[in-house]
């Protein structure tokens, strides 16, 4: 409703939370030994999940407040050539930090520059207690450079288990393969609480 990032190019996934999102990238894009770039320091859980396929951490660190470009610059003119930049624009954990609007276009124009993909996760861009909300990184995205991350866990209930991804068809049906030899499909029960849910509540009240 709030960050328009379903276009025509791109499918929806629903997964078993979000951090099936963070396995499927790395499974479905990496290779052994291939990098990621990514916020030093980050969500543990995600880490994890591309360190457990192979792939390697290219970390970035904050600089008053704002993740460093130059040193992003520098990550991605390294080789090996990562093949995504993992980033948590919103309250990022764990440090918090929330990007700036022209942090998040430059980020995307550098994306653009080297060609590689953005795994951009929000779990918790929702939870905003003041001030206006950014739009995302993926609703700035005009060349399907950016893999979208939602969950439902943090605004109704972590113990359901439902999320989605939003990319490129191209990469979604690589994640459904993903998918395929994970869990096959997720929870049908709990999909079915949360879209009575959002259809018979209003999720603003209830944030």
């Amino acid at each position: 409703r709030h960050e328009q990032i379903l276009t025509d190019k791109d499918q929806m996934l629903v997964t078993s939370g979000s951090q099936q999102i963070m396995e499927f990238a790395a499974k479905t894009l990496c290779n052994e030994g291939d990098v990621v770039v990514c916020e030093n320091p980050s969500f543990l859980g995600a880490l994890n999940a591309f360190k457990s396929l192979g792939a390697v951490l290219r970390g970035v660190e904050y600089k008053d407040g704002q993740l460093d470009l130059d040193a992003l610059e520098k990550a991605l003119q390294m080789e090996p050539k990562p093949k995504f930049i993992y980033l948590i624009p919103n309250f990022q954990n764990p440090t918090g930090m929330t990007m700036s609007l022209e942090v998040r276009k430059q980020i995307l124009a550098l994306a653009k520059k080297y060609e590689v993909l953005i795994l951009e996760d929000n779990p918790y861009g929702d939870l905003r207690f003041e001030g206006e909300a950014i739009p995302s990184i993926k609703s700035l995205d005009q060349d399907g450079l950016v893999i979208y991350a939602a969950s439902l866990s943090k605004i109704i209930a972590p113990g359901m288990r439902v999320a989605c991804a939003v990319a490129p068809r191209e990469i979604i049906q690589k994640f459904v393969v993903a998918k395929q030899a994970s869990d096959v499909h997720s929870n049908l029960w709990a999909q079915k609480v949360m879209a009575r849910y959002l259809c018979n509540y209003d999720m603003d009240a209830h944030i």
